[in-house]
């Protein structure tokens, strides 16, 4: 079509002409104006054969059209009428849910609605649908997609149909005699299938066929990695029984002998560097047997020393001789450093919504700066750590031999959002927590909350707002307003007040503050004369605290722990007099190097100390005293129903209902155990099973609360929502138990 079109001009247009008027006709995708820009002259510009054949050649790659007719219809009038290509309509897949399409199908697919039907970017969309099953180890997959063209719109129907999968039923190694067979297949992706293959961590025996042709070289380097530096392994030779759909893999093997490393020597290749002192902390030892993995780790360590201290285009090659008839290796670690390289420019990318300079000012390194390997590293945590964003990565493009730009790649996320959390007990009735918040609002990095917690016996209203960086400086300021109601079975609480804090980042990880606050407190009580007293107290507190994090990210860390001190002071001529010490821990570690699976592990803790008189409850009200139980220390029991009980006699004080009187806590530990495994990776759902201990008393830890149980994790669009089944051991007739809880908006 195009070469006819090209023929029309040659013969019509064979000299210059200077046309008034340039008319476009059947034109939708472009504008006229565009279309104008595109050709590249307008209206009373000169137009011969070449220039018009450029404009449609201009016009052509746009990738809108099937055709472009240029004629002549009067003089001094250019007409360009386009046939253009119809738009997709809708997708739709048969055999599939729609769970997956969304997720998995449609992303691999790579075409989507609203954009100009294309025959070739389809047929090379079926094979990325194939490819992605054969990856997954089903052969003779189906797939073929029906175009309907209507009206300028494409509708396409994709039928998909799974193949059978293929098993792999035996492995052989033949020639391999110094190791075991499952520890052969350690580092191969396809392995031999194992009974109860569904169960994570172990081999379902899928064929993985993309992974086919690497499988050999896999095997190689483990043999290397032990030693056998001559080892050789041939590539996977694979016979598949159609009838059955089981398969047989066969490599051969050459082992050779293994080898001791003899001596170890780093070099400079062009600066008179002396990294002797290294040699010490390496991975690889002398007189020790080689692994080629330590020695890759070595070269990492060369490296990083190297780019820590600016040479971010630093070469580590290691050179190694044998000694084969002593079986021993010599490895010289040859650096070439290069020049010092500076950071030109930091390109912020991918922020719709988030200012600049929010960005920035988490980023380590800035122009002029000596590139650190270290500081690139902490750049991306830090702003990992802010939850502002799906994803983070700094790209690093070279400008010279000694200069650099850093592109902050940024896939932002949902900061703002309802969040909802509930739960039913037989004392509180149906429990609602809801408030709206935004940690980074419109892109400022400023954040507040509206918050609501209701039930049959509990109210508490709070707003807050806060700057985590007065000016883009190292301080934070924040403020808060409440005004809880709260009935428990022996005393209803009123407070109103607020507090402020004021705080300071030290280094990138460790931040201190002091919080003051202020509250107004109705007491009420149901026995005056016997224990409590009624009336009101003024509480004035400081609180100062010093805190630690280093975690990989917002929502779900694999890494890091957060550690936290707290001394609250109440006083200062008030009535409310007391001091609470709070220490806790988090600590998370991500197992995926270890068993090849995203498994999770998760440890909590939090210690609790309050210097008061317990028996003076104006200066130590029952509202202030400590409690455990709730989402937040101890699932399985109601929120705030673990502590200590009133006795008399021997035994506990209730009231009319049969309700046990409280008399809260001077000290509390509690503390959890978590695996978290993934569901839904596309949906970023998980799975988590617990096990909560507590203990609380006064001035000594006699009264222990556990439980188990299972949370479904999910990092919603609405922010991470979690439902949380829990089913508690060692409950007391007397204690209050909730076996189901949501949290919408709380961290994992």
């Amino acid at each position: 079509m195009r070469a006819v079109t090209l023929f029309i001009c040659f013969v019509a247009f064979s000299y210059a002409k200077i046309y008034n008027q340039i008319r476009f006709e059947s034109l939708a995708r472009l504008s006229p104006q565009t279309a104008t820009e595109t050709i590249g002259f307008g209206a009373g510009d000169d137009a011969d054969e070449k220039a018009i054949n450029e404009a449609i050649r201009r016009l052509f790659a746009q990738d809108y059209f099937l055709d472009i007719v240029v004629d002549e219809p009067s003089i001094g009038v250019l007409r360009f009428k386009f046939a253009e290509k119809p738009v997709i309509a809708r997708i739709n897949f048969k055999g599939i849910s729609e769970t997956e399409r969304d997720s998995k199908y449609l992303p691999v697919f790579g075409v989507k609605k609203g954009e100009v039907y294309d025959e070739r970017r389809v047929e090379a969309a079926k094979r990325r649908l194939i490819a992605l099953a054969q990856s997954e180890g089903y052969y003779d997959t189906f797939v073929e997609v029906e175009p309907t063209i209507e009206s300028g719109k494409v509708y396409l129907e994709i039928m998909y149909a799974k193949g059978s999968q293929i098993t792999i039923a035996e492995s052989r190694f033949n020639g391999a005699n110094s190791f075991d067979k499952k520890d052969l297949q350690k580092k191969l992706a396809n392995k031999e299938a194992q009974f109860m293959g569904w169960f994570p961590g172990r081999s379902s025996g899928a064929l993985r066929l993309l992974e086919l042709p690497y499988d050999g070289a896999r095997l190689t380097d483990f043999y290397r990695s032990r030693g056998y530096l001559d080892a050789e392994a041939s590539d996977p030779f694979l016979r598949v029984d159609f009838d059955a759909y089981f398969a047989t893999l066969e490599y051969d093997v050459i082992e050779g002998e293994p080898y001791t490393v003899d001596k170890i020597s780093i070099a400079s290749v062009d600066r008179s560097v002396n990294l002797d002192h290294m040699i010490e902390d390496l991975k690889l030892k002398s007189m020790r047997r080689f692994d080629i993995e330590k020695m890759r780790s070595d070269i990492d360590a060369i490296f990083e020393t190297a780019a820590q201290n600016g040479y971010a285009f630093a070469r580590v090659n290691p050179d190694i001789r044998k000694d084969e008839s002593r079986r021993l290796v010599s490895i010289d670690f040859r650096v070439t450093y290069g020049k010092p390289v500076r950071i030109r420019n930091v390109i912020i990318s991918g922020n719709a919504r988030t200012l600049d300079r929010v960005i920035r000012r988490e980023i380590y390194l800035a122009p002029g700066d000596l590139y650190s390997l270290v500081d690139l590293r902490e750049s991306k945590l830090a702003l990992r750590r802010l939850g502002y964003f799906e994803s983070v990565e700094i790209e690093e493009r070279r400008v010279s031999e000694s200069e650099m730009d850093l592109v902050a790649v940024v896939k932002e996320t949902s900061t703002g959002s309802l969040m909802v959390g509930g739960g039913y007990s037989t004392y509180d009735g149906f429990i609602i927590n809801a408030s709206i918040n935004d940690r980074n609002l419109f892109g400022s990095g400023f954040a507040y909350s509206l918050g609501l917690d209701t039930s049959k016996r509990t109210r508490r209203y709070e707003v807050s707002l806060t700057n985590p960086r007065v000016r883009d400086s190292a301080y934070s300021l924040s403020f808060s307003l409440y005004d809880t109601h709260y009935e428990a079975t022996t005393y209803v609480r009123d407070m109103r007040g607020g507090s402020a804090t004021l705080s300071r980042r030290f280094g990138r990880n460790t931040n201190a503050g002091l919080t003051g606050s202020f509250s107004n407190n109705k007491n009420q009580y149901d026995d005056p004369d016997d224990f409590y007293v009624n009336g009101r107290t003024n509480k004035l507190a400081l609180t100062p605290y010093i805190s630690y994090d280093n975690t990989d990210d917002y929502y779900t860390p694999r890494e890091g722990v957060v550690l936290s001190q707290s001394v609250e002071i109440a006083g200062f001529g008030e009535d409310e007099e007391y001091t609470r010490t709070s220490s806790s821990l988090a600590f998370y570690y991500g197992l995926q190097d270890l068993i090849d699976y995203d498994l999770i592990f998760r440890y909590r803790a939090r210690f609790q100390y309050v210097d008061a008189d317990i028996d003076d409850i104006k200066k130590y009200p029952i509202g202030s005293r400590l409690f455990l139980g709730g989402t937040r220390s101890l699932r399985g029991y109601q929120s705030g129903s673990v502590a200590p009980y009133r006795y008399e006699n021997g035994a506990v004080v209730k009231d009319a209902n049969g309700d046990p009187r409280y008399m809260g806590g001077t000290m509390a530990f509690n503390n959890s155990v978590e695996l978290s495994l993934p569901l839904i990776e596309d949906a970023k759902m998980r799975m988590a099973v617990f096990y909560d201990f507590g203990a609380i008393g006064d001035n000594d830890l006699d009264m222990h609360r556990s439980s188990y149980g299972v949370a479904l994790e999910w990092v919603s669009p609405m922010g991470p929502l979690q439902f949380i089944w829990a089913q508690p051991i060692d409950k007391e007739p007397e204690d209050s138990t909730s076996n189901f809880e949501f949290t919408l908006g709380q961290k994992f």
